[in-house]
């Protein structure tokens, strides 16, 4: 795959089936046209992370362009069947290497906060169930790529980040701080670290809030993840 960093510009009526770049591409295009269109982004402010995850969704299966080409569906089952997952947004085409691949878009509300900032990259030794049930466990919307629960065998996935009520610029500042610090602990070391800090001058499809960052995974492949900021303030 070329680095996304190498997006180029795609005609909305022919995409090259083999052409990952452009297909991704292509995604994003049209969630950025969902942002766009948005006549009043105040009236997200107060909305959960689910019910604007279902506004992209309608806009995107309502608009024909895309819908010819894609099918994105809302909370399927991830493909590694060995960790129960379900994805925010999955994007599949059967014009796509014969629907063989597909691209994952995990979303997180964003604000400054440390938890905020564990949610969307990496939380440790959180815990559910109570009394003898209770049990540790590790999660976060970037952990859930790199340990392969999302994306398991696909090179790239995608993050969005609806930020409602703080200043964008001082949130994603922390979030690049902890994602340049980010080492998830494994039996064999570490991994999820950051490649390059320069990657976080690439921007997806030159959309100022935005980021592209490259991985190694848990099981020592490498995964580029594009991270866009939606400000709703």
């Amino acid at each position: 795959m070329n680095n996304m960093n190498d997006f180029k510009s795609v005609a909305n009526n022919f995409i090259n089936a083999e052409d990952d770049v452009a297909w991704i591409e292509f995604i994003w295009k049209n969630i950025i046209e969902f942002y766009n269109s948005l006549n009043n982004k105040k009236d997200f402010i107060k909305m959960s992370e689910n019910q604007i995850t279902e506004k992209i969704y309608f806009y995107l299966n309502n608009e024909k362009k895309f819908r010819r080409k894609v099918v994105v569906n809302s909370q399927p089952r991830t493909n590694n069947t060995q960790v129960e997952g379900y994805y925010d947004l999955k994007f599949q085409s059967n014009y796509w290497r014969e629907n063989d691949i597909h691209y994952a878009i995990e979303n997180k509300i964003l604000n400054h906060t440390d938890t905020s900032i564990k949610e969307y990259t990496y939380s440790p030794n959180k815990t559910k169930g109570k009394g003898e049930n209770k049990k540790k466990y590790d999660d976060g919307g970037m952990f859930r790529f790199l340990s392969n629960k999302y994306a398991d065998g696909i090179p790239y996935g995608g993050m969005i980040a609806f930020v409602q009520d703080d200043d964008i610029n001082s949130i994603t500042d922390k979030l690049k701080d902890k994602i340049q610090e980010l080492k998830i602990p494994d039996n064999n070391g570490y991994y999820g670290e950051l490649h390059s800090p320069n990657s976080f001058d690439a921007k997806v499809l030159g959309s100022e809030h935005s980021f592209i960052t490259k991985h190694t995974r848990k099981d020592n492949t490498d995964i580029e993840l594009c991270h866009l900021f939606l400000v709703f303030n």
